[in-house]
């Protein structure tokens, strides 16, 4: 296969650590997300609306 034989040089890998790198603009809206641990679960919000009164 083709990847099999691809070489990675050092300036590849230097190259593609600084594209993968966020902007500045991009890390602060990162920065200002709440993290997944600190946002209510999707069930726990939606929960209410599914409730039915006999």
């Amino acid at each position: 296969m083709a990847l099999q034989s691809l070489q990675i040089n050092t300036i590849v890998a230097m190259r593609a650590r600084d594209v993968s790198r966020p902007t500045q603009e991009q890390q602060e809206a990162a920065d200002r997300r709440p993290l997944r641990d600190e946002t209510q679960r999707r069930e726990a919000r939606e929960a209410p609306r599914r409730r039915t009164t006999p």
